[in-house]
């Protein structure tokens, strides 16, 4: 996929007349639409001028981020915990494919991406390509990777630990706001639990919501994504007592016969 992003990139700049300069910490291209591009090689990546956004710009932008140094590392490959983050400049138009491309290109190559404007700031949960086993079983729940972190819906993990010795049910107290889980008692399917790998990029903002494990209140870093409270799996892990590991044979695994452990 990265050599099909940058064969595109490579065609545009031959049409648009870009000089491939030697790597530098920076590196500005002005489009005749009107829009200026600045990346820097730490990913930071602005669009300013006026005009429209729209996937061609995308490509310019990546491009642009090669030059800088920041996609470019040596091995040709980015870290999963790199972020992009595109600044868009007052008096610009987004075109609704700008940012479904930009999202389409952060899960291929593994990086995060965080759009701002003038006004507001937004965080983007990008589909992870990390697996995960559950007792030595693949699961397939929905995860969503911000900031190089991996986060899943409670009711996904309560739906992949049901009949286990760490079981839990999951509810919702509107009058604390809060997400409940309740250790061994069992979870009730729902529609839309272990719905598969997401299949785009979403917003994602801080959750309001507080979460209770049997009554008392835990400290937990969530996201609302689509409308779902998502954790890092180490914080369950952490409050609901299972055990989280990672191995490069295996990725990411669950074992609900041994206690969390650091």
């Amino acid at each position: 996929m990265r050599k099909n992003i940058l064969s595109l990139a490579l065609a545009l700049a031959m049409c648009l007349g870009l000089t491939i300069p030697a790597f530098a910490e920076s590196y500005t291209y002005g489009y005749s639409d009107g829009i200026i591009i600045t990346a820097y090689s730490n990913g930071s990546l602005s669009y300013i001028g006026a005009g429209t956004l729209s996937s061609d710009h995308v490509n310019g932008g990546i491009e642009c981020l090669d030059y800088a140094g920041f996609i470019i590392d040596g091995s040709d490959y980015v870290y999963a915990s790199d972020t992009v983050s595109i600044s868009i400049g007052p008096g610009i138009t987004v075109a609704d494919d700008f940012k479904e491309v930009w999202y389409s290109v952060s899960r291929d190559l593994g990086f995060s991406v965080t759009f701002n404007n003038s006004t507001t700031a937004e965080t983007i949960a990008s589909p992870s390509n990390d697996g995960l086993e559950v007792n030595g079983v693949v699961a397939v729940p929905t995860v969503y990777k911000i900031g190089g972190s991996n986060y899943f819906k409670i009711r996904d993990v309560a739906a992949m630990l049901n009949g286990t010795e760490k079981q839990f049910s999951v509810g919702y107290d509107g009058t604390k706001n809060a997400v409940t889980a309740t250790t061994g008692e069992s979870y009730d399917m729902q529609s839309g639990d272990l719905e598969g790998p997401a299949k785009g990029g979403r917003s994602a903002a801080a959750s309001n919501d507080a979460i209770y494990v049997n009554g008392e209140k835990i400290t937990a870093e969530v996201y609302k994504i689509n409308g779902s409270n998502y954790f890092k799996l180490r914080d369950l892990g952490r409050a609901l007592d299972f055990y989280v590991g990672w191995s490069a044979d295996r990725g990411m695994y669950i074992e609900t016969g041994k206690p969390y452990s650091e």
